[in-house]
């Protein structure tokens, strides 16, 4: 197997962390599009879940994810880094020695961003 397609898999399977948060925090329960990002609706654009719609629907699986562009699954990753970092308390419970499961899942997903960028600069 192909370096490629080893960290293409890798980046699949790390998603579904931050997906698990971003649907929970979305209430789809207002929405006029049950969830389904249309980015040309001024409703979905004036949102203030409009990121993490947009995102939750770009990586669904049954949108078939593992045939998107390796960049698009990466910039992916970057923005569930991002999400999952804005959900920890700004304390020194985080701090880099931290064990909890969301510092160790952002360890490995930052790992796994800098391998992308190693291999593809």
């Amino acid at each position: 197997m192909s370096a490629k397609v080893k960290i293409k898999r890798r980046i699949l399977e790390s998603l579904a962390y931050p997906r698990q948060f971003a649907m929970a925090d979305v209430d789809l329960s207002a929405c006029p599009h049950s969830g389904l990002f249309t980015a040309i609706d001024s409703r979905c654009q004036q949102c203030t879940r409009n990121y993490e719609c947009d995102w939750l629907n770009s990586t669904d699986e049954f949108n078939d994810l593992a045939a998107q562009p390796l960049d698009f699954l990466h910039r992916a990753l970057t923005f569930g880094i991002d999400y999952v970092d804005s959900r920890n308390v700004p304390t020194n419970l985080h701090a880099k020695d931290c064990d909890c499961e969301n510092c160790e899942w952002l360890e490995d997903a930052r790992d796994l961003a800098h391998e992308y960028t190693e291999m593809t600069a």
